[in-house]
């Protein structure tokens, strides 16, 4: 329901209670005078109640106590000019005090407005089954004013959110996108760097591996052309199996000795997808900033305080540069600056893991333990 859809509702069906006040004061005025100033009244009365009512007039008012008074005046009138008292009117005042004020002294009005509508009604000389309608209508008016008006402002209120929760999915999905690409180009780039520059070295000297590894260098290209692709369309997930392979490959031609233990194979889909990630910006960081020769990539499960785990640890030589210890930096502050290494926190974190990264002696160990079961509050990675 839109929120005009709403507030239109509310106003049609208080104008209804407006002309049933108009037609009980027609009953009682007995000159045109007091039928104009009868209509008059109701007709203010109801304007007052659609700004007290609806959420986008009532977020105007500077001074409701103002607009409260010059209602309470008008609804009481009546009694002064027809020598009787409406119903619908006290009712729109008794609604109107519950969007103003707390729970306490808005039911204490409601009361006190119903009571001298009674009073009035006695004093009038009105019989009892007058006065338990005048009573009623009161009430009745009041509580259906005040439904109508909580309905538009629920309205109002779930189409705000639903324009943040739009507006939260589109920031989330820039996220994801700029994350990806990262991800994608911070290593391909890399890649293709490392092995185009070695295949130019090679040239002429080793034409048959030069060759080879521009092959290689046009794969990982193919590749990432088709991960763009994959990331464009939201469908994107990498492999820890597929990745293992490809950096291995990747490290080797940088002279990179690797050995890798554990069983990449069998693990859980979306773990294996960020740990993949995990893996891919080890070798991207491992080729920009460390003068590596050996890294280890080592995958086992293990048991803690909160059941089984799954850890990867990728534990590298050549941490004693300046470069790779602005890397190393991680360990101190891992929200600062918004590199590859934060991105990868954020993402061991959604699945309920723990990311660390250290040198000792000179080696790096990035190291990542999470749980062997994915949370169904994850987001898609």
């Amino acid at each position: 329901m839109p929120p005009k859809y709403a507030v239109s509702l509310m106003a049609v069906i208080l104008a209804g209670f407006a002309l049933i006040g108009v037609a009980n004061l027609i009953k009682f005025s007995h000159t045109p005078q007091s039928l104009y100033v009868s209509c008059a009244v109701v007709s203010c009365c109801y304007l007052l109640q659609l700004a007290h009512c609806s959420p986008q007039l009532r977020s105007r008012i500077r001074h409701p106590s103002w607009s409260l008074t010059a209602q309470a005046a008008l609804s009481f009138s009546p009694v002064l000019f027809v020598g009787h008292q409406s119903g619908a009117l006290c009712g729109f005042l008794a609604g109107a005090v519950t969007e103003f004020l707390n729970p306490r002294a808005s039911a204490a009005l409601f009361g006190l407005i119903s009571l001298a509508v009674l009073t009035i009604s006695l004093t009038s000389g009105d019989n009892l089954l007058t006065v338990a309608f005048m009573g009623l209508s009161t009430i009745s008016i009041g509580l259906i004013s005040t439904a109508l008006s909580r309905l538009a402002g629920l309205v109002t209120d779930l189409h705000r959110r639903r324009e943040e929760s739009a507006w939260v999915a589109v920031a989330q999905e820039r996220v994801r996108f700029t994350q990806d690409l990262h991800d994608l180009f911070s290593y391909s780039l890399s890649a293709i760097t490392l092995k185009t520059e070695l295949a130019k070295r090679l040239i002429g000297k080793d034409d048959a591996q030069a060759l080879k590894e521009l092959s290689e260098s046009l794969e990982i290209t193919r590749s990432a052309l088709a991960d763009v692709r994959a990331v464009v369309h939201g469908k994107r997930s990498l492999h820890l199996l597929q990745e293992l392979e490809l950096g291995s490959r990747v490290l080797r031609s940088a002279g990179i000795e690797v050995s890798a233990e554990g069983d990449f194979k069998h693990v859980s889909p979306r773990i294996g997808s960020v740990l993949a990630v995990v893996l891919r910006e080890a070798v991207t960081n491992m080729l920009r900033h460390s003068q590596a020769t050996q890294c280890r990539i080592v995958l086992k499960h293990c048991l803690t305080g909160d059941g089984r785990h799954l850890e990867l640890a990728v534990i590298n030589d050549g941490s004693a540069g300046p470069a790779a210890q602005a890397s190393t930096s991680f360990a101190s502050d891992t929200r600062h600056g918004g590199s590859g290494l934060d991105h990868m926190a954020t993402r061991v974190e959604q699945i309920g893991g723990e990311l660390r990264a250290e040198a000792v002696r000179g080696w790096f160990h990035l190291t990542v333990c999470c749980p062997t079961t994915h949370p169904s509050s994850v987001a898609r990675v």
